[in-house]
């Protein structure tokens, strides 16, 4: 892939170093140097508020090859969920967009009847639900049976550890929670927090009453009339499943929802189903969580015993299309999914670098640790990323990663940004956010159907998300008020 430099960016940053207006996206518009593209980036990037970051962006016409704007391109930063865009292509190029997950569900019979095992076995499924487990679970009631024996949940081992690189504050949150091959309603519980009588404690009430068997609440938060209108944080005592609410609450505080992981996923997907069969007033004898696969419920093959069981295969659950899967992905930029599909590459022996390496993408450019970004260990440059869109550009399932992705003032993570610019519904990306990291990456439609590639990382911010932001959006918009002024240029 060939490259154009249009302007060195160190002479760039020389002249822009003059000049540190400040470009909101409309006066980005009205500029005067909006023909000037390195110019305009480059006193957006020297903001006063700017002057501690660390920026890598990459501005590319697939049709050329050539670069319109390039700064630190070949530079390695954290992408935060950047990443995604990486992971997803992967997953797609190698799965297809109809590939579904598949969680079976099955029997071990004695050969005189009776049924020994209920046994379900994940697949690594995200969008598994405890409706789509409680409608399999009829087809027990379908068949007559009234009696399971034991149920066995095959899982990865019970308890999931956390991943290596993940931070220990992240772990209790919806984004970190655990990863596992049973995964029942995103492995997340919901807790609601509204005041009580003056005096007394809050209400914590649960979405999920087995999930909240799995955290210890030491709860003294009270409501009071000096209380504040927001509710602290739960903090987790690290290591533990034991969360600690401190503080005062205003009688008129609104409802707080928290959204907590679910530390023991496999235990969960086994009480659940156990609740199900209950309802179902079907019978059991126990249950377990193992990591083996279904043939180790069975006495030695070389056990004559072995010959008076068999396995029957009861239904199985489908996920929706892998498509559909790639949308929760980026547009909701969900990590749970993101990781599920790395994990499902990995589990079939497929190599993520040796995939994307096939669209085009440099393994040298990039180091991947996680499938989310949530890792601080991911290194990823605006040049990787730039490759993965246009090697997805002209793929032949172009158009489902490009659906998967965020539009500008629309949908997902991009809804509230762009909008009342030239660039909204024009701009289909992928957004990343954590402490000090701020990134996006995307496809910039122009009004002469031409797709501009756009990859803007900022790293070691010193001020909030929204102001990195902002200045992100205002490079954007001025990518596309230099290609409308090109144009019109006689």
């Amino acid at each position: 892939m060939g490259k154009t430099q249009f302007q060195p960016v160190s002479q760039i940053l020389a002249l822009a170093s003059l000049a540190t207006l400040a470009f909101s996206p409309q006066s980005l518009a009205q500029s005067q140097k909006t023909c000037d593209l390195s110019g305009t980036i480059s006193q957006i990037l020297q903001r006063p508020e700017q002057q501690q970051t660390q920026w890598g962006i990459a501005i590319q016409d697939p049709q050329t090859d050539s670069f319109l704007f390039e700064h630190q391109a070949d530079t390695l930063f954290v992408p935060a969920s950047n990443q995604k865009l990486l992971t997803t292509a992967a997953a797609l190029t190698d799965l297809g967009a109809d590939y579904q997950y598949q969680t079976p569900i099955s029997l071990v019979r004695h050969i005189h009847g009776e049924v020994r095992y209920l046994v379900i076995e994940g697949q690594g499924d995200p969008t598994l639900t405890t409706a789509k487990l409680r409608t399999a679970l009829e087809e027990l009631k379908n068949q007559g049976i009234t009696d399971v024996g034991e149920v066995v949940i095959i899982d990865s081992p019970p308890f999931q550890t956390p991943h290596p690189t993940w931070e220990w504050s992240d772990l209790p949150w919806y984004y970190a929670t655990a990863v596992n091959q049973l995964i029942l309603n995103e492995n997340v519980v919901t807790a609601t927090v509204t005041p009580g009588a003056v005096g007394s404690r809050a209400r914590v009430t649960w979405s999920d009453a087995i999930a909240a068997r799995q955290w210890q609440l030491d709860h003294q938060l009270f409501t009071t009339p000096e209380g504040a209108t927001i509710p602290p944080e739960p903090r987790q005592t690290y290591g533990t499943n034991s969360l600690t609410l401190r503080g005062e609450l205003a009688p008129d505080a609104p409802p707080r929802q928290w959204f907590l992981s679910i530390p023991n996923p496999g235990r969960y997907a086994l009480e659940t189903v156990q609740t199900i069969l209950r309802s179902q007033n079907i019978s059991f004898k126990g249950g377990r969580v193992i990591n083996t696969d279904i043939q180790s419920l069975l006495p030695d093959p070389l056990n004559k015993e072995s010959l008076l069981y068999k396995i029957e295969p009861l239904t199985a659950i489908a996920s929706d299309p892998l498509a559909e899967i790639l949308k929760t992905t980026n547009q909701d930029s969900n990590n749970l999914f993101a990781e599920s599909l790395l994990k499902t590459l990995t589990a079939a022996d497929r190599d993520p670098e040796t995939i994307l390496e096939s669209i085009g993408v440099n393994p040298a450019t990039y180091r991947l640790r996680d499938g989310s970004g949530l890792s601080r260990h991911n290194l990823v440059t605006p040049m990787a990323l730039i490759q993965t869109l246009d090697g997805m550009l002209t793929h032949p399932q172009a158009n489902i990663y490009r659906d998967s992705l965020a539009i500008a003032g629309r949908t997902g993570t991009l809804q509230n940004r762009f909008q009342d610019t030239p660039v909204e519904n024009q701009f289909f990306g992928k957004t990343g956010t954590m402490t000090h990291v701020s990134g996006l990456s995307g496809y910039l439609d122009l009004p002469d159907d031409s797709t501009l590639l756009v990859s803007i990382l900022a790293n070691q911010t010193g001020q909030s998300a929204r102001i990195t932001r902002q200045a992100i959006d205002d490079v954007v918009v001025a990518v596309h008020d230099w290609h409308s002024c090109s144009t019109t240029q006689p």
